[in-house]
């Protein structure tokens, strides 16, 4: 009995990590994404090739797929949207090899130590081309890190946030104000107005942002 017990309250805790990710419905949030992504890409001052509708939802199922992946492992909670603003702040969705005059690299701009460091805790080799391809490395790492940033902190956001840009080290030893830098004000703003987005539109929401995906070039 008490081991059935035990096993229950397992599976509670982690069915429980994970309720984030079922707030949202899963087309409008693949729907959303790539509208956003395609929409940022194709005025991004940093980018000069063209991402097609195809590759934008690959995209969005990547930051899905790994956000409920390692909120299971890592029994966190982690939000898609929150992944999606910070690829934003950090890229505009653009993969280079040349962000931070070659220390970081691919759509999430991670540092190369970063990158080289994540591969080793997941057992897996790394390769700079892979980290390049956001459905590669490129989302997968920057969801991992986060994902340990969640577990780190508790869950509180603005540390989440900050420890992506700075590390974990300076994350954790600022204060409240120290926090609100640019970079946070940033992700927060994108964070805050994608949920505005995605509610705002109720049952409506799954056809009106594949149809504002279909209208972009």
């Amino acid at each position: 009995m008490k081991v059935r017990l035990s096993i229950l309250l397992v599976l509670i805790m982690v069915l429980g990590f994970n309720a984030n990710l079922y707030a949202y419905n899963y087309q409008s949030l693949e729907n959303y994404i790539s509208y956003r992504i395609k929409y940022i890409h194709n005025i991004a001052h940093n980018g000069n090739i063209t991402l097609s509708k195809v590759r934008v939802r690959e995209y969005a199922k990547d930051i899905i797929y790994w956000s409920d992946y390692y909120s299971r492992e890592l029994q966190v909670n982690i939000d898609p949207l929150l992944v999606t603003a910070i690829l934003e702040t950090e890229t505009n969705f653009v993969s280079r090899e040349d962000y931070d005059s070659g220390a970081s690299i691919g759509i999430a701009s991670m540092r190369i130590d970063t990158a080289k460091w994540i591969a080793k805790r997941i057992n897996i080799n790394y390769n700079k081309w892979d980290v390049l391809d956001p459905t590669g490395l490129g989302i997968r790492f920057a969801v991992y890190y986060l994902g340990l940033a969640y577990n780190k902190y508790n869950g509180d956001i603005d540390k989440i946030i900050v420890s992506y840009n700075q590390g974990f080290a300076k994350a954790s030893s600022k204060d409240l104000d120290q926090l609100y830098n640019n970079y946070l004000f940033k992700v927060l703003g994108r964070y805050n107005y994608y949920q505005q987005r995605i509610r705002s539109y109720d049952s409506t929401i799954d056809n009106y942002f594949a149809y504002k995906l279909a209208k972009l070039d």
